[in-house]
């Protein structure tokens, strides 16, 4: 017994010695962002009068801005705002449309929080058991502190009595928008820690009685819900990070496309808005409701985070333990959010996408593009090598070597195909399924004199080679990676993996600046062997994550700014910089983005698919959708390649594609370049007849003409009129085969009254 009571302590002291370790790994790796100011002693200057739940009396309305086409007036009251059309005299309210109120049946805290300006979700973080809670300013009778005006505009701190918080919020019109700013380093919290805030969530919300609109989603290209009156009594709501899940908190799995897109819009008739997120997004979720799911009325706006549930595991292998809220808050300078207002016929998602299209060009610094060559560019990705399991080690699958690109790249020239830019992956040591110190190029496959070779002759021929590189994972430990010093953490301190495809083994994630510095160190080889550019994939452009190791903490703000840069100094190094299915902060840098989502999440609340990543990006950067051999319904996918204006992609080897079947990450079903010589020149010529003229041209409209029958019209009056259906189209003298499209040259003719 003596024995056992002594092993019984051994243990607990071995337990408790786990425990405190694994308190100072968190303690060491807590997180990077700038700690939240203390709560020191607060002492407005003027404070207002508890508010009582209720509409704003718009008699009490001041106007405090104005630009050519717009006036701002704001409530002293309540903090509310409204902006008016000089010329249509159409208002956009930050609170419920008064009109309507009436017949709002949401009650309890629902019903107050769509009158308040604010409302937000909090814990009691000194208490192991508090659950998250919801409020909002006038539910707990707060009061305005420092209301003043600004120019063009007003500020003001929401004080919500109850818990304590203070929020300042800045709201400004400038020309044709209404920006409205969380002032993060004035945030005041008390004893509570906030989770998430709304500001203005009801601002342009309307419901579906009567009124022809909808809501869009950054939801792959783009989507729509367009109003209806829940006619299938479906709760559900759209509620997704924007730039994409951050691994190191807990996200849910929703199956979504990521949001790639900071915006968001709202038409209803003849007036609508176009939001855009533009400081701070990185730490937002998109927020949408269709009638019906949470009050009348359909409203849509940034959800602000500033705490995200994580993991916090008790064990080296991260299986067990609890989940608990981060103690510091994300710390931005601000949070802001423009409202673009929008009406009559500039109204629709082509408006929107129009706008956001402006906003890239005055604020993100893109311009229109200067095309190369007369005709348009294929994108031919080529599969150097991967690997797949043995019976004793990896065998090594021998794809394309650079005679055989040579080869392959001449092929594709004599079927008619010109403008090649072809991008070669797995060309690293052990190829595709490797990962970690890329360079130099397997000598398999022709080593770095074979690719610099190949380099020459896809510019003698016109074309270009980029090589593709993941600088996000390691599985090699080459160029000194070792996951315990270099790998990602997350809040716990857990070292996060990746699974690979096929493989019963789990890749490391590097830590996003140690990809940085990797990657700059190779930019001087790939100067060197004479390459046109980088496709960055797996993560750089593409993925946002916090990194808690203590060797290379990072916020996700962080990891933004510092793919930026990369992007840049990849683009002045080599001379192009390209991201495989990237977020929209890449655009400043990466002059095209390859294999972009042209389709919708299909929720059951979504209507339809929309091209308006592709209406704002097209004339501004190139684009792709998937890979042509790759495509799940073949047909209507290339369909819409010419209605998105999206470029021909394929992928490729020399190697038959049986020999593929077993690889580890390449296990596409059909890539042998011979048999899709003769598919993808053809795509390739038609594709060519209806973009080659409109290479740097700005989509205009689109439309539906006919139920399956869709419009691109760009700005140099060319348009593409694409028919889905088996049977033929034909109105105001143009026909449209099944299944087919044509090309409408309406340059020197009158518009098509289609």
């Amino acid at each position: 017994m003596k024995r056992r009571a002594i092993a019984v302590a051994a243990t607990a002291g071995v337990i408790g010695l786990l425990l405190l370790g694994l308190l100072w790994i968190v303690a060491r790796d807590a997180p990077q962002e700038p700690a939240a100011p203390a709560d020191e002693a607060w002492t407005p200057t003027t404070v207002s009068e508890p508010v009582a739940i209720g509409l704003p009396d718009e008699a009490d309305f001041v106007q405090v801005g104005e630009s050519a086409s717009f006036k701002l007036w704001a409530d002293p009251v309540t903090g509310h705002f409204k902006a008016e059309s000089k010329a249509g005299g159409r208002i956009w309210r930050s609170y419920p449309d008064p009109e309507h109120w009436e017949a709002e049946t949401a009650a309890g805290i629902w019903r107050s929080n769509f009158l308040s300006p604010v409302m937000l979700e909090y814990i009691d973080a000194s208490s192991s058991n508090s659950q998250t809670k919801m409020t909002n300013w006038m539910e707990e009778k707060g009061v305005m502190e420092n209301y003043e005006k600004l120019d063009n505009g007003f500020r003001v701190i929401f004080h919500l009595t109850s818990t304590s918080f203070r929020i300042p919020v800045e709201v400004r019109l400038v020309d044709d928008y209404v920006e409205v700013k969380v002032v993060d380093s004035g945030i005041r919290e008390g004893k509570l820690s906030l989770l998430n805030l709304k500001v203005y969530p009801q601002f342009g919300a309307q419901p579906s009685s009567g009124t022809d609109g909808y809501m869009l989603l950054p939801d792959g290209s783009g989507a729509l819900a367009r109003f209806e009156e829940n006619k299938i009594k479906d709760k559900s709501i759209y509620r997704e990070t924007v730039y994409g899940p951050d691994i190191s908190f807990y996200n849910e799995n929703t199956n979504r496309n990521a949001v790639r897109m900071p915006i968001f819009g709202l038409k209803s008739g003849e007036q609508g808005f176009l939001g855009v997120m533009t400081e701070g997004e990185e730490y937002a979720k998109l927020f949408a409701a269709p009638a019906g799911a949470l009050g009348q009325s359909n409203w849509i706006g940034p959800e602000w985070q500033y705490r995200i549930k994580f993991f916090q595991s008790t064990d080296r292998q991260g299986r067990n333990g609890f989940y608990t809220f981060s103690k510091e808050r994300f710390q931005a300078a601000s949070r802001s959010v423009r409202y673009y207002l929008l009406e009559g016929d500039g109204s629709d998602y082509v408006g929107m996408a129009s706008r956001y299209r402006q906003y890239l060009i005055d604020e993100r610094g893109l311009s229109r593009l200067t095309p190369e060559r007369s005709h348009i560019p294929f994108y031919a990705d080529l599969i150097g090598a991967d690997l797949k399991q043995g019976a004793l080690w990896d065998d090594y699958i021998l794809g394309t070597t650079t005679e055989q690109a040579k080869e392959l790249l001449e092929a594709l020239g004599d079927a008619g195909i010109g403008n090649i830019t072809a991008i070669y992956h797995g060309w690293q040591k052990w190829g595709y399924s490797s990962y970690g110190g890329l360079l130099p190029v397997d000598r398999r496959i022709g080593g770095n004199q074979g690719m610099a070779a190949l380099a020459q002759e896809a510019r003698r021929s016109g074309g270009k080679l980029m090589l593709a590189a993941n600088y996000s994972l390691n599985n090699s430990g080459r160029g000194g990676f070792w996951s315990l010093n270099d790998g990602l953490r997350n809040l716990a301190g857990t070292l996060q993996e990746s699974a690979l495809p096929a493989r019963g083994k789990r890749v490391s994630i590097v830590s996003p600046l140690y990809s940085f510095r990797e990657a700059r160190s190779d930019l001087d080889t790939y100067r060197e062997l004479g390459i046109d550019g980088i496709l960055y994939t797996g993560g750089i452009g593409s993925a946002l994550h916090t990194d808690f190791n203590s060797r290379n903490r990072a916020s996700r703000t962080e990891v933004l700014r510092g793919q930026q840069e990369l992007l840049r100094e990849t683009a002045e190094a080599v001379g192009y910089a390209a991201v495989e299915d990237g977020n929209f902060y890449s655009l400043a840098a990466a002059g095209h983005l390859h294999r972009i989502a042209d389709d919708y999440s299909y929720d059951i609340f979504v209507d339809e698919a929309v091209p308006f990543a592709q209406i704002a990006l097209h004339g501004l950067v190139t684009y792709t959708s998937e890979w042509g051999n790759l495509r799940d319904e073949y047909e209507t996918e290339f369909l819409r390649s010419a209605e998105y204006g999206a470029y021909p992609a394929f992928v490729f080897t020399a190697a038959s594609s049986d020999e593929f079947k077993k690889a580890y990450s390449v296990r596409y079903y059909s890539m042998n370049y011979r048999d899709w010589l003769e598919t993808a020149a053809r795509q390739y010529r038609k594709l060519d007849e209806a973009l080659g003229d409109v290479q740097d041209r700005f989509i205009t409209e689109h439309r539906e003409l006919a139920s399956g029958v869709r419009q691109t019209v760009y700005d140099n009056g060319m348009a593409v009129i694409v028919n889905y259906n088996a049977a033929p189209y034909s109105a105001a003298g143009v026909e449209v085969p099944g299944r087919d499209f044509a090309v409408i040259d309406r340059r020197d003719t009158d518009e098509h009254g289609a």
